[in-house]
């Protein structure tokens, strides 16, 4: 019977510091307008932000450029496609397997897509990219004027 107490006891606990994650989260992190609790940028807006992290993705603002690190594995380096226009770096990538053998075949494609907006303006003719071991790295030198759409081709 001792043992039980103790557990219930543990589990009280346990209820008891969720609750309070739940009202410091609710309290650091407001819900928006769809009811999702979402952390807020650093600072004011999002030009005041110096990380983003998305998900496998992560854009960083070093002292004079921005540096975009996703991790895209089983994707070949054709199968990525990268631009940059009016603030937004766009990363598709398109991968077609097909497996079997005379009486079974099977075939699997996968899809990935992330549009990720930069705050500040680019250098578009400097910005560089590279893709090895699964991961891609982009560098966006930080220039004082915007530009078009221009394509990126990737090392």
């Amino acid at each position: 019977m001792r043992s039980f107490d103790e557990m219930n006891r543990m589990f009280r606990e346990m209820d008891r510091m969720f609750d309070q994650f739940r009202s410091s989260w609710d309290a650091e992190f407001p819900a928006d307008d769809r009811g999702f609790a979402r952390p807020a940028l650093e600072g004011s807006d999002a030009a005041d932000s110096t990380a983003m992290d998305h998900g496998v993705a992560n854009l960083e603002e070093m002292d004079d450029e921005y540096v975009f690190v996703m991790d895209l594995p089983g994707f070949e380096k054709a199968d990525i496609d990268l631009s940059f226009r009016d603030g937004v770096l766009s990363v598709r990538a398109h991968a077609d397997a097909e497996e079997g053998s005379d009486s079974y075949r099977a075939r699997r494609s996968r899809r990935v897509a992330r549009q990720v907006p930069v705050a500040t303006a680019v250098d578009e003719a400097e910005i560089s990219a590279t893709y090895h071991n699964g991961v891609l790295e982009v560098r966006l030198p930080i220039a004082d004027d915007g530009g078009d759409d221009h394509r990126i081709d990737i090392e």
